[in-house]
């Protein structure tokens, strides 16, 4: 370890991984050698599993001490009462970390079993090893080529996170990919037997490939140094933290989970805002604000500009925008005149909302660009929101000889580009898709929105919550600046 680099980069970078309780079957045991092939794991990957002689292409080997070379990290899927003899034959391979996806132990609420796990670590430190969870999923970093899980994007990127749930971070990282975020490192470290969320919001506070940090928290080890921890990674860069165990009813199945005792919201929430971080209440919050951190650049103020196609869908994203705090003042004068000699008069609106169904046909995305490009120059808008209509809407296929595909990769692109050009932020909002056409279309827009940088979002309401958690943010770090 060099005399700068922080005492966990270790654990990110290993020379050689083994799995230990390889399964030949489609359980996890298999899931994580599955994972670390489709990934490209560049290390030396050594299953383990003395009733198998191969597994997907890669010798097995009947023990960990079987094993030729140094292994540096092992992803432990062997049954709990194992595990004492599995420390033993780690410290004789000179492992350093130990990933327990094994479960078993405390969050079993059964004293014997917790007992297990407090000897189980005290012999992990007494050999000088790590331990992730155990009940966890382990580590993800794709610089590195390791990941957990099947389907997790193989492209590094800004957004690092720690989750006591080891579904919910791959539910965050594959649902989040798809709209564009990418991750220095996802952390699944369950029952925090030794490593806790304080280590890894303090690792992920100075890394210098993380600048956006999300976290999904259970319950605390050390409220002290969590907040601490959790302060000195808000003053370094953007934080925002998904509570588990809100309720009464959420607080029992904690116990169940993690063995995590959730503790009380209103003592989160004050460290939360002590520290300067968010705290979001669902997945789909959480990965809305990544998004905004991550792409709404130069946001200025809550003054919103709609543009979409379809009355009723204007009304509705209105009061939607409103509803979460931001306005949606009139354009000026000059600009809805501008926007009248290319808009048709039946059926539309050049006031805010702009309604002007000019995004259909050959000739849609210039005008849409122009569009657009009129209401990003009005001085009185901060941000717009572009309300993408791709897919051509359930149960329509396209027609008149357009490729709703090749229309919705084009029309992605015409946005970004306006976005870029004229110096204001955009947001798209893209209804879900119902249809296997729709479905294609849209994932279409996303891949070359956020190629261009460009926010996309299910829904107006999702987008403007969260820019206007965004706008939060923004004015404490400029109130604790002054």
């Amino acid at each position: 370890m060099s005399p700068k680099e922080h005492p966990l980069e270790f654990l990110f970078h290993p020379r050689s991984v083994a799995v230990v309780g390889a399964s030949t079957t489609q359980g996890m045991g298999g899931g994580f050698v599955t994972a670390l092939l489709e990934i490209k794991y560049p290390g030396q990957l050594y299953p383990v599993n003395p009733k198998a002689e191969e597994l997907q292409g890669l010798k097995c080997y009947p023990r960990l001490l079987d094993v030729p070379g140094q292994v540096d990290y092992v992803i432990s899927s062997v049954p709990a009462q194992v595990v004492p003899q599995l420390i033993e034959d780690c410290a004789a391979k000179g492992v350093k970390a130990i990933h327990f996806f094994t479960a078993g132990f405390s969050e079993t609420g059964e004293a014997d079993r917790a007992e297990m796990e407090t000897q189980v670590l005290h012999r992990a430190r007494e050999l000088g090893i790590r331990v992730i969870g155990p009940n966890c999923m382990g580590l993800y970093c794709p610089e590195a080529g390791l990941s957990f899980m099947p389907g997790m994007p193989n492209e590094p990127g800004p957004v690092g996170m720690a989750s006591q749930s080891g579904a919910n971070a791959g539910d965050v990282c594959r649902t989040g990919g798809a709209r564009g975020l990418r991750y220095s490192k996802a952390i699944s470290y369950g029952n925090a037997a030794d490593l806790d969320e304080s280590d890894f919001f303090e690792y992920l506070a100075q890394d210098p490939k993380t600048e956006v940090i999300l976290g999904y928290i259970e319950g605390v080890k050390d409220g002290h140094r969590f907040l601490n921890a959790l302060r000195t990674a808000a003053t370094a860069k953007p934080v925002i933290i998904l509570k588990g165990g809100r309720t009464e009813a959420g607080g029992r199945a904690t116990m169940s989970h993690t063995g995590s005792l959730a503790g009380a919201l209103q003592v989160f929430d004050a460290a939360c805002r002590q520290a300067g971080a968010l705290r979001v209440d669902s997945i789909d919050e959480l990965i809305d604000c990544a998004v905004a951190f991550l792409f709404v650049r130069g946001l200025s103020g809550p003054r919103v500009g709609i543009v979409g196609a379809g009355g009723g869908h204007s009304v509705l994203a209105a009061d939607e925008v409103a509803a979460a705090g931001l306005q949606v003042p009139p354009l000026p004068e000059e600009t809805q005149r501008a926007l009248a000699e290319f808009t048709p008069i039946a059926g539309t609106s050049v006031r805010n909302p702009v309604d002007t169904n000019v995004g259909w046909g050959p000739d849609g995305p210039r005008l849409q660009r122009e569009t657009l490009r009129l209401v990003a120059e009005a001085p009185n808008i901060d941000v717009i929101f572009f309300q993408a209509h791709v897919g051509w809407g359930p149960g329509r296929r396209g027609g008149g000889g357009f490729d709703p595909i090749e229309q919705a990769k084009q029309l992605a692109v015409s946005t970004g580009e306006a976005m870029a050009q004229f110096g204001k932020p955009v947001v798209a909002a893209i209804r879900p898709p119902l249809t296997p056409e729709a479905m294609e279309a849209t994932a279409a827009f996303q891949e070359e929105a956020a190629a261009r940088g460009l926010a996309t979002y299910p829904s107006v309401g999702q987008a403007a919550r969260a820019l206007r958690r965004l706008l939060e943010w923004q004015a404490g770090r400029e109130a604790m600046e002054v």
